[in-house]
């Protein structure tokens, strides 16, 4: 069995700290924070806080997505901090573990 890999971001820098673009008003946060760390963050720096299955809108600069709580940091790593599962085998990048799991598993058995 292929372990759990960690997720990466496609982007041009190997810097594990992301830049939060969370506005609240016309303020743009601009705190830099470990992707691990997100979840914290927008509870206690944003007041992401409450039932999970109560609505909210993303606060992310320009984006207004109206979902569950329980959905914000999903959508937060997969739409704006661009967060990616490569296979280790073929380097297709997907957006959630267990979709990079199922892949290996049909695509790459026995790696």
């Amino acid at each position: 069995m292929t372990k759990l890999l960690q997720p990466q971001r496609v982007s041009l820098t190997s810097d594990d700290r992301y830049s939060c673009r969370w506005t609240t008003g016309d303020v743009i946060c601009n705190s830099y924070v470990r992707a691990s760390d997100f979840p914290e963050h927008l509870r206690s720096a944003h007041g992401v806080v409450g039932a999970d299955k109560a609505s909210l809108v993303c606060g992310w600069v320009d984006c207004f997505t109206k979902m569950r709580k329980e959905n914000i940091m999903r959508h937060v790593n997969e739409q704006h901090l661009e967060l990616r599962y490569p296979c280790p085998t073929c380097h297709e990048q997907f957006t959630r573990a267990h979709t990079m799991q199922n892949h290996i598993a049909r695509k790459h058995p026995g790696n």
